[in-house]
């Protein structure tokens, strides 16, 4: 999976849920399609550019939350089938890994409720197909990873051991994305995540045998000696340092996201109830000070407070 899966945000206010969706975009390390033009242009009332393609309900405000927020990715081509591209992974998996449920299940049910109201004929079957499939391959993802059991320590390199439980991994991952989707789809939404994974597998393996060769300055293909004589110390710190986030990111189970994703809602959520009950002197330094507090108290480190004042907060 791409990201440990980290985005999000939930408050009130039409004006504040139009922008949220922006910020709960998950990147999904491939380049995206051409887009394709919406099906049916948004209304002029319609504030959140949701696509209205059959009866459902007409304003905003009588949507589900998750709704709202929801990234507006389903569009057809001119034969009328669905457009399957980046953003329509991103839509599933904003329902399947940040919506509102306790289990898959649950959230898997809220991704079709929402795919009914926005679609329907030819272009919801499919759609609907997707997000089974989708469904089913989270959870043999997570049931495969399990398997493997790779056991990352956080600010350390892999080791040999682990490399390979990497490697295998990896393979395991693409073939079940192909299986489950086919290579098409497959390379359109994964492929460059695969390739990456499969890129910093290889370079972890060059290091190693770099090391086990013993580093001897007279062989000059020695690709921790290129290293030391092209970058210093600041850019390897940095290259481990990423490639340490991207396998945290590729051995993250779905539901271990998901579950991220429900601590983080309720810390935002408890924050917005909080600071509506401080005083009502807006724009004071005094209400400045007891927001940062709260801020402070319940967002527990600075990566929860980044992407809160990313989502908004006052």
């Amino acid at each position: 999976m791409t990201t440990s899966l980290h985005r999000e945000r939930y408050w009130l206010g039409a004006a504040v849920l139009a922008g949220v969706a922006l910020v709960w975009y998950w990147p999904a390390g491939d380049s995206p399609a051409p887009a394709a033009a919406p099906a049916v242009a948004p209304a002029p009332h319609d504030t959140f550019g949701l696509a209205r393609w059959n009866s459902g309900p007409r304003q905003p405000s009588e949507l589900p939350l998750d709704d709202q927020l929801a990234p507006s990715s389903l569009s057809t081509d001119a034969s009328g089938k669905l457009v399957v591209d980046a953003p329509l992974r991103v839509l599933f998996e904003f329902f399947l890994v940040r919506g509102d449920g306790a289990d898959l299940d649950a959230r898997a049910a809220q991704l079709r409720a929402h795919l009914e109201r926005q679609v329907s004929g030819a272009a919801g079957e499919q759609a609907g197909t997707l997000a089974a499939r989708y469904t089913a391959y989270m959870r043999a993802h997570d049931e495969l990873l399990a398997s493997q059991r790779i056991a990352l320590a956080a600010g350390s390199a892999p080791t040999a051991q682990q490399v390979e439980q990497l490697a295998t991994w990896q393979q395991q991952r693409a073939r079940l994305r192909q299986s489950t989707f086919g290579p098409a789809i497959a390379g359109r939404w994964f492929g460059a995540d695969d390739a990456e994974l499969a890129q910093a597998v290889a370079d972890l393996r060059a290091r190693a045998d770099a090391s086990a060769g013993g580093g001897n300055e007279a062989d000059p293909d020695s690709n921790t000696l290129r290293e030391r004589r092209l970058h210093d110390a600041t850019w390897v710190a940095t290259r481990d340092t990423d490639t340490g986030e991207l396998l945290a990111r590729a051995t993250q189970s779905y539901e271990a996201a998901a579950g991220e994703e429900r601590a983080w809602r309720a810390h935002y959520l408890r924050y917005r109830a909080d600071a509506a009950l401080l005083t009502a002197a807006a724009g004071t330094d005094a209400r400045r000070r007891q927001l940062e507090a709260l801020q402070a108290r319940i967002f527990p480190n600075e990566r929860e407070r980044i992407r809160a004042r990313a989502s908004g907060i006052e």
